[in-house]
């Protein structure tokens, strides 16, 4: 997902030059990339997707805006609706 330049976004990004930030909002987008690949994929609408995730398709829009601070909680919660791995972290073995 492009956003168009000299965006509000863009300018912040530019002028804040914070790594942290930068990679935060690298993978905030890679996530809902792949999210709306998935639903394009297997012709979801966000509607239907949205009643997958037991939210409002408003809620959900924003979720896939890009834009939005995805939790990780919202981030298991849409795993679980498509079975796919968002996050490949490896668990720790006890």
């Amino acid at each position: 997902m492009e956003f168009p330049k000299n965006n509000i976004l863009d300018n912040w990004l530019e002028t804040s030059k914070n790594p942290e930030i930068d990679r935060f909002i690298e993978r905030n987008l890679a996530i809902t990339e792949k999210v709306c690949n998935v639903l394009k994929e297997r012709n979801i609408k966000k509607t239907e997707f949205a009643n997958m995730l037991g939210k409002s398709p408003s809620e959900v829009t924003k979720w896939l805006s890009g834009l939005h601070n995805l939790t990780l909680k919202s981030i298991t919660k849409m795993e679980e609706a498509l079975g796919i791995n968002l996050i490949n972290i490896e668990p720790l073995n006890k």
